[in-house]
């Protein structure tokens, strides 16, 4: 640790900073154990945003804030970058001795706009935050970042802020567990009147998308979880990242409220004036037996409906990657992404930047993907809006994180879930386009909500 402060007094005190200006050290560590960490602040009030890609050997995990951004309305794309761009000027770093571009901004964006119900109002419609402490392990190597404003430290705070940070990664008794049952106590999952109103809302799409007032409907359901103990979110990514190493891994806490999940969809990774995108529909069963699951795969890739709803979600993001982009690599036709309790059509999508352009501008041009929202936008958007009985919040928004360099990633929020206290509102959405069955859809909805369902049913939680 006095390794660290001194490298932060040195860094300040060798040069001439104005007020108000952002400083990012990162220092090298020798480990970093995420879930001991999650484990010591989960009773805590501080936010937290956690992601890990496990297949990548990717994690991060960022700590009460240094600045947030919290913004509402129709217009909080534009009033987020504003935000951002009122400190982008005043900051400085000490990135390039270690060759690393990194996270600074954490955080996430609503589905829409203006879902500030009691479900949801731990969070912004658009909720970033630089985190304090970031923990960083990436390509086998383990980083500590310190970011701060320089008005608000002074020689005696480097010292006190640290220690915070390095009490947290004193790791004891690391191998000791003790086993909680977090079993589900009750949940409207299986209730009657949960298939009848879906059913319902499915034929009301259908009769939409009929007369023609959209091509497509992406409709969600909401379920109620109760669980015998408070969730620990600390096993719960541990869970999801071993039966899910290649999702991105997630959980944002703010205010008493935890949003987590395992997304398997890419919204958009940019770095080095590329653009990557996955366009993800159409999904099918997996089955244990090797040759029922090739078969089931062959069944989804020749399925007219399914391809078809593919083929809308992929042609958005060209058309819509098209408008500042000037190379678009993709293969017409779709392939097979398995997961552990599902197979969808997917399309990866890769372009290049014509010239740089800022974060927001671009994701205000692919956020909602008709994969999460439908076709025509507008349309489909009210008919959710008037149709479902609950807000999505989070849900099929995008979480992620972005610097001052133009780089980002952001997974679309799916395969997720809020957690507040003992109760787990879980997620799933299908999307309806002529020729949907009702009951097919709902058995698909019904595979969506595993990840989040088989953390707790018949299950046995660990607690380090």
């Amino acid at each position: 640790m006095e390794n660290h402060i001194n490298t932060v007094k040195s860094f300040v005190e060798n040069r001439l900073i104005e007020k108000n200006t952002l400083i990012s050290i990162v220092y090298p560590l020798m480990e970093i154990n995420f879930k001991s960490i999650l484990d010591k602040i989960r009773d805590g009030s501080d936010v937290f945003f956690f992601s890990e890609k496990p297949n990548e050997g990717i994690t991060i995990l960022g700590i009460d804030s240094t600045f947030d951004i919290s913004i509402y309305g129709d217009d909080r794309v534009t009033k987020t970058a504003e935000a951002i761009s009122k400190i982008e000027q005043n900051f400085i770093h000490n990135w390039n001795e270690f060759e690393l571009s990194l996270p600074l901004f954490v955080g996430g964006m609503k589905f829409s706009a203006n879902e500030s119900d009691e479900l949801w109002n731990s969070f912004a419609d658009s909720d970033w935050f630089i985190p304090k402490f970031l923990f960083i392990e990436l390509n086998n190597k383990a980083y500590l970042t310190y970011n701060f404003f320089i008005d608000s430290s002074d020689k005696g705070g480097y010292e006190k802020e640290l220690q915070k940070a390095y009490k947290l990664i004193n790791i004891v008794d690391r191998d000791r567990r003790t086993t909680i049952n977090n079993w589900i106590t009750s949940t409207n999952k299986d209730d009657i009147e949960e298939k009848i109103n879906w059913n319902e809302k499915v034929n009301t799409a259908l009769s939409k998308i009929e007369s023609g007032e959209v091509q497509k409907i992406v409709l969600s359901r909401q379920i109620i979880i109760e669980l015998k103990n408070k969730g620990n979110i600390s096993c719960i990514v541990e869970k999801l990242a071993e039966r899910y190493p290649g999702c991105n891994i997630f959980a944002y806490r703010k205010n008493g409220s935890i949003f987590f999940g395992a997304s398997p969809e890419k919204l958009a990774k940019i770095s080095n004036g590329w653009i990557e995108a996955d366009a993800l529909a159409g999904s099918i069963s997996r089955s244990g037996d090797p040759i029922k699951d090739d078969n089931l795969a062959e069944e989804l890739l020749s399925s007219e409906k399914n391809l078809e709803e593919q083929q809308v979600v992929v042609s958005f993001i060209v058309n819509s990657f098209s408008k500042f982009c000037d190379e678009i690599i993709y293969e017409e036709n779709p392939i097979i992404r398995k997961l552990p309790n599902i197979q969808h059509l997917w399309t990866p999508i890769r372009a290049k930047l014509k010239s740089p352009k800022s974060i927001f501008s671009i994701l205000e041009e692919i956020h909602p993907t008709p994969a999460i929202c439908g076709v025509p936008w507008t349309n489909a958007l009210y008919s959710i809006k008037e149709m479902e009985n609950h807000n999505r919040g989070l849900f099929s928004g995008m979480i992620g994180w972005f610097n001052f360099n133009n780089e980002g990633e952001f997974a679309v929020a799916i395969r997720s879930a809020l957690m507040k206290e003992k109760t787990v509102y879980a997620f799933a959405g299908c999307g309806i386009v002529r020729g949907s069955d009702p009951d097919n859809e709902f058995e698909e909805s019904e595979l969506k909500l595993k990840p989040i369902l088989s953390l707790f049913e018949n299950e046995t939680i660990y607690q380090l």
